[in-house]
């Protein structure tokens, strides 16, 4: 009798967890179970009917794929219905589904996207860790709503070009003037992708694009290793030009230039052993950050005198707590789902809190102590 109630209630929990691996269901049900037994039954009774997870895991499993749709083989074959396109509280959740082998599918409800449309800054990051197969990137929309930051709006994306980024814009764009909303925000702060900027340029000609201060930083680092620096990186005179580069995006826009002639004048010198690597990096850092007609324009990347949100690292947060809330690589669409469902649960409740006057989260205090470093380094 134990026995049976126990696989119950982990085939239960299977079905109930769709968002979690079947493992770790396990692992949590087998502490559930133990604990609510032990005032009913002798230890060694309960030790005795506890199921291993070799014994109970094709049983979770296939309790776990009686509740959802037959998993499809391509991005033509997916239907999302019944619950699938609902919130937990059975509004609807689907907000676009556009395009056969192109798909590209939308998630947000009709308040969450009104409000979307109400905040004047916009934030967006994309993930590819636990994205289903089918797709290449989890997409999100964020926005800043009472002093903190909301996830607003999910989509799974096929690619990551300018046209697919655009053809979302738009349907978000069509899905807002049909609630009677109007998508069109003062700001979007970005990583440095070409595809969205052109993108963001081409739907929101009026918006401003403020790029990432650490995914400045982390390009800068990135090009060191490929240039084979690193090595180097502990060298006085290296770590200078690579922290005083970084450190453009905090000066004056009209002092970047001269204080690139000093970072230039008092980096390495011709006889350094990696001077050809050093200039190669020099050069990189004119072509893509400060010329004219660089890549990336220079108020694009700078920060002076911002001491609002210069990173989305708060965005990456969010999803990597989603990385650790799955618990695996590339779910399948339907835990995917399951997911974004309860994390639209989750926010609805944290807006109402907000509305009924409830402090924001306290900023972490790594980031306060960042904000006052930077207003000392720039003063």
């Amino acid at each position: 009798m134990i026995r049976r109630a126990v696989f119950s209630k982990m085939k239960a929990a299977a079905k109930e967890r769709a968002d979690c691996g079947v493992k770790e269901v396990y692992s949590e049900a087998l502490v559930t179970c133990e604990g609510e037994m032990r005032p009913h039954y002798a230890s060694e009774d309960i030790g005795a009917s506890l199921p291993t997870y070799r014994s109970i895991q094709a049983s979770l499993y296939r309790a776990r794929a009686s509740i959802r749709p037959p998993l499809p083989q391509s991005r033509t074959e997916i239907i999302i219905a019944g619950e699938w396109d609902r919130t937990l509280g059975n509004d609807p959740f689907l907000l676009f589904d556009d395009g056969a082998e192109n798909r590209i599918i939308g998630s947000s409800t009709e308040e969450m996207v009104k409000i979307l449309c109400g905040v004047p800054s916009v934030f967006r990051d994309g993930t590819f860790r636990v994205v289903p197969h089918l797709f290449l990137q989890l997409y999100t929309l964020h926005g800043l709503y009472k002093g903190e930051m909301i996830p607003f709006a999910y989509f799974l994306l096929p690619d990551k070009t300018k046209e697919t980024y655009r053809r979302m814009f738009v349907l978000l764009k069509n899905r807002a003037n049909a609630v009677g909303a109007t998508l069109s925000p003062s700001l979007f702060q970005v990583d440095f992708e070409v595809a969205v900027l052109k993108a963001i340029e081409d739907e929101f000609p009026l918006a401003n694009r403020k790029g990432c201060h650490f995914h400045f930083a982390q390009s800068i680092w990135r090009k060191v290793q490929q240039l084979g620096l690193a090595p180097h990186y502990a060298e006085p005179g290296v770590k200078r030009l690579v922290r005083s580069c970084t450190a453009l995006g905090l000066v004056p826009l009209d002092r970047i230039e001269d204080a690139w002639l000093e970072i230039d004048a008092e980096s390495p010198s011709a006889e350094h052993p990696a001077h050809e690597k050093l200039d190669a990096f020099k050069q990189y850092f004119i072509e893509t950050w400060l010329e004219n007609d660089a890549i990336f324009p220079r108020d694009l990347w700078n920060h002076y005198r911002n001491f609002g949100a210069r990173t989305t690292n708060h965005i990456e947060g969010w999803h990597q707590g989603s990385n650790r809330i799955v618990r695996k690589s590339h779910v399948n669409l339907f835990e995917m789902i399951k997911h974004l469902q309860k994390q639209e649960a989750k926010y609805s409740v944290k807006i109402l809190m907000l509305d009924m006057g409830q402090a924001p989260e306290k900023v972490k205090k790594k980031y306060e102590d960042l904000d006052r470093k930077l207003i000392r380094l720039v003063d």
